[in-house]
């Protein structure tokens, strides 16, 4: 199964601080079903900073993979409790960061659905910020 969705996308960064970042967008996108998990895949957006990179999710019950191609590079798993650590790899350098996921939610079907990550976000082994990104998938 393949088909074309409508995909809104929300980033939401809070630091130590309280200070509150938040971004929004929504784009056309593709969902795929195989086996029993989903893939996504939808192009980032320049008010992101993030033109040209495509993202990909690999979508499971209890587990969210993200793999971004393109002008910059990064593969990241969304597992509750589970550190997971990766290489940002862009046109300036290479930045290792580590994520450790508090909440994986997926409710997830063939009509479309939702996914809420919430996450602790490190950059070189220091915290950076808490965040949370919460995709919604709805038919086009």
């Amino acid at each position: 199964m393949k088909k074309e969705v409508l995909l809104k996308v929300k980033g939401t960064q809070t630091t130590d601080w309280g200070e509150q970042s938040s971004i929004e967008f929504i784009t056309a996108g593709q969902l795929f079903s195989r086996e029993d998990h989903f893939y996504i895949l939808y192009n980032e957006s320049s008010l992101a900073g993030m033109e040209g990179i495509t993202t990909s999710l690999k979508v499971e019950r209890t587990r969210v993979t993200l793999n971004r191609m393109g002008r910059t590079e990064y593969k990241a798993t969304f597992e509750e409790g589970v550190l997971s650590d990766g290489f940002y790899v862009t046109p300036y350098g290479i930045l290792r960061l580590t994520i450790l996921p508090s909440k994986v939610e997926v409710d997830l079907t063939e009509a479309g659905g939702s996914i809420n990550l919430e996450y602790e976000l490190q950059l070189e082994d220091e915290k950076v910020s808490n965040n949370q990104l919460e995709i919604t998938v709805s038919s086009l």
